[in-house]
């Protein structure tokens, strides 16, 4: 993979302002469970090996985020939280991109 597109993907992930914007605290990024950081990894990995494009995938996080109706000004406890939207829009797009089929969702529940 070409550096210009490794470079792209770091910009347009690092830059995502907003709502959508990844959370930090004094500028690195903050991941309380190990797998809000595996989920990152593999979303930006898949980004990188060419399998969406990032804006796609930013498209789906905004859509979530705004569904569930939460700001950084009307937060609702007990919502889902960031990195919960991040999985389900990284679990849509690969759905899309034909990467995983809703019988492999990510977010299996033992109902």
């Amino acid at each position: 993979m070409s550096d210009s597109i490794e470079q792209l993907t770091d910009q347009a992930i690092s830059n995502m302002p907003g709502i959508e914007g990844l959370p930090r605290r004094n500028g690195e990024l903050v991941f309380h469970d190990d797998w809000k950081r595996r989920v990152f990894a593999l979303a930006v990995s898949l980004c990188e090996q060419g399998q969406y494009q990032w804006d796609e995938f930013r498209d789906h996080l905004i859509a979530a985020i705004a569904a569930a109706g939460e700001t950084p000004e009307n937060p609702k406890p007990g919502a889902p939280g960031y990195f919960e939207h991040w999985l389900e829009s990284f679990e849509k797009i690969l759905e899309e991109k034909g990467l995983l089929s809703v019988d492999d969702s990510l977010t299996q529940s033992d109902d």
